[in-house]
């Protein structure tokens, strides 16, 4: 194996890779990234079994690649992308040495690595079987995800809590996440008519949107297994979580006793100066509420308290006071990401429903918490 190439596009192309490699793969060649050369392109594969990326790089003036003796080498991830970063040249220069020893080198800076012989590393094969893939704009993918994967589940007990659900049906596709205590649920109008039910946990999908940052469109393919994101010369590929997700519609309350109307910015910097107050390790906020105001207090075991008062824009029903995880609630006026938001009630021990004004396609449902003072 011998190239050259252009430092900026191996070393975004190491980066991309090095976000599926695990330090605690049961397999030693995982923790590594095959580089596989051909005449007219270098590929990149990564994998810790559950996440698998493939990059290419095509051989053209932007990237300066040039070829001179394919080959196939696995090298340490983490060795590799430091020893890339480090060197300060232009250009970056890997030949083969002596069967897996490598020399990479630029500048005035010259680095000898061991490799790992490339087949050893396991056959990952990035097929696409799904006979309609679909495409959506890169911005609305990353905002359904940040609008949703908060409310997932970080434990394990029930495995599919830990992923995002996503629905399509009737020319709609249904994005939901919960942890039985909170629900992220959004909805939106697709152009074609699909079917699938799947559930993507929830860290692989916040990767792959760290990844895809300036691409237009991810093209997204799915099959029983895996569920595939397509974008430039770059695949990801994950597994899908197999248990059956639950039926999070019935949880959503189709009226309301009370309506508030508020500043969300408000909101948030008075939970958020409440959050170090914790009984049992958790935040709850008491919230009283009437036409002319809405008081936050919390309390914990040693008498540590705190009040806050903010004006309301608007407030329909009856007076009201209702519990719940200040966290939960500052979490879901995040997602909202409005100036203004509405929170509807319908009484003190059931759920809450935070929306944009005027928009149902984002609920944020938080379970309200009993509390005894």
């Amino acid at each position: 194996m011998n190239f050259k190439i252009s430092k900026k596009e191996f070393l975004d192309a190491l980066s991309l890779s090095s976000r599926a490699i695990s330090s605690t793969t049961p397999l030693p060649s995982l923790s590594g990234i095959k580089i596989s050369v051909s005449n007219e392109s270098l590929v990149l594969v990564s994998s810790d079994s559950n996440i698998s990326i493939r990059t290419a790089i095509n051989n053209n003036d932007k990237n300066a690649l040039i070829i001179t003796e394919p080959g196939e080498i696995v090298l340490e991830a983490r060795y590799i992308l430091e020893i890339v970063r480090k060197i300060d040249a232009d250009f970056i220069n890997v030949e083969t040495i002596d069967g897996t020893l490598m020399k990479i080198y630029g500048g005035n800076s010259e680095f000898k690595v061991n490799g790992m012989d490339a087949s050893e590393y396991p056959n990952i094969g990035f097929d696409i079987r799904d006979n309609s893939p679909f495409k959506l704009k890169t911005s609305l993918f990353q905002q359904i995800v940040d609008e949703t994967s908060f409310a997932c589940s970080d434990k394990e007990t029930r495995p599919v809590l830990t992923g995002v659900n996503f629905k399509a049906a009737d020319r709609k596709l249904y994005i939901n996440a919960t942890d039985s205590y909170r629900l992220a649920s959004k909805t939106l109008d697709i152009d074609q008519d699909l079917h699938f039910n799947i559930t993507v946990p929830s860290k692989y999908l916040n990767e792959i949107c760290h990844s895809i940052t300036g691409e237009e469109e991810v093209t997204i393919a799915i099959d029983n297994q895996k569920i595939s994101f397509i974008f430039g010369n770059s695949i990801i590929e994950t597994r899908l979580l197999d248990d059956e997700f639950p039926d999070t519609s019935r949880l959503i309350p189709v009226s309301f006793r009370q309506k508030l109307v508020v500043s969300a910015k408000d909101l948030i910097r008075a939970i958020d100066r409440t959050l170090f107050i914790k009984a049992d390790g958790k935040n709850t906020i008491k919230m009283s509420i009437d036409a002319s105001k809405l008081e936050l207090t919390s309390t914990n075991q040693t008498m540590l308290s705190s009040f806050e008062k903010i004006d309301v824009i608007s407030y329909e029903g009856e007076p009201l006071e209702i519990s719940c995880s200040g966290k939960y609630l500052q979490d879901a006026l995040k997602a909202v990401d409005d100036d203004v938001v509405t929170i509807n009630f319908s009484g003190e021990l059931k759920p809450m429903v935070v929306k944009r004004e005027g928009d149902d396609s984002l609920v944020q449902l938080i379970s309200p918490v009993r509390t005894y003072r």
